[in-house]
């Protein structure tokens, strides 16, 4: 009996817990041209280091998409200001990004693809 009780505890937590994994990793995003019309993508974005998703979604699609509007290379910003921070921003894979905030060290992690 007691095993059962566990079993379904464990069920239960796992589809509790289902949902905010899911929207964990759906916390913003854009597709946009910077000046030049080349265009790219930034998905997943996931926070991390104590940032919550509200603050990972302001901050990339107010900040770091005017970065890319803005210029004429068709680069992720690699850092950027935000009205408060500087955030320093890094390549991690083919597609995969970190962005950094030394202050309050808080960090947020996105996709990013480039469709020039």
């Amino acid at each position: 009996m007691k095993r059962i009780m566990i079993l379904t505890l464990a069920a239960v937590a796992v589809i509790v817990a289902a949902p905010s994994v899911a929207s964990a990793s759906n916390c913003g995003g854009w597709y946009t041209g910077n000046r030049f019309d080349e265009y790219a993508e930034v998905s997943n974005v996931v926070p991390m280091e104590g940032m919550n998703c509200a603050s990972s979604r302001y901050v990339v699609n107010k900040w770091l998409k005017r970065g890319y509007e803005r210029q004429y290379t068709n680069r992720i910003p690699t850092h950027f200001f935000d009205g408060y921070v500087t955030w320093h921003c890094r390549k991690t894979s083919t597609y995969g990004w970190r962005c950094d905030e030394y202050t309050s060290n808080t960090a947020f992690k996105f996709r990013a693809v480039y469709y020039g």
